[in-house]
């Protein structure tokens, strides 16, 4: 009898991890779905360079030149310890840099503001594993978000 229930129990987690995996993907494809094209204003293959040259830095260590990409409040919104301290834990993680493997270009508009985005989600191939980097530029080529996943 204790072995029906512990059985019982493992399918159950499985079902449930399996269920899990499920959701997640589907907001996904949800969330991706939703994205905009890259707007006329940013040439593409400038917002691909500029990603690369800011995950050039990152992966040198070089967080400082990552902050002067930005705008004026991402320089003010983060000190150079606090970026260190976040990007640190990729680095451990993850070892050494091997490729970019896939690269997605799409744009954001915000109405309010009246300013357009140009975002790019990176994908970097490293030692240890991937991680995924979601840059975005303003219409002056500035860096506006510099996320790290």
């Amino acid at each position: 009898m204790g072995r029906n229930y512990a059985n019982n129990k493992n399918t159950s987690r499985k079902i449930l991890c399996v269920i899990a995996v499920i959701c997640i993907a589907v907001l996904s494809l949800a969330a991706c779905s939703g994205a905009q094209p890259l707007p006329e204003q940013f040439d593409e293959e400038k917002v691909k360079a500029e990603a690369q040259k800011a995950i050039e830095y990152f992966n040198n260590y070089d967080y400082q030149s990552v902050i002067d990409m930005g705008d004026d409040k991402f320089q003010k919104a983060i000190t150079l310890e606090d970026f260190e301290e976040q990007c640190k834990p990729y680095h451990e993680k993850c070892g050494e840099f091997r490729e970019i493997t896939k690269t997605l270009t799409f744009g954001s508009v915000d109405e309010s503001a009246q300013k357009s985005y140009g975002i790019i989600a990176v994908i970097g191939a490293y030692e240890k594993g991937n991680i995924q980097f979601t840059i975005g530029f303003d219409e002056d080529m500035k860096l506006v978000q510099f996320y790290i996943k």
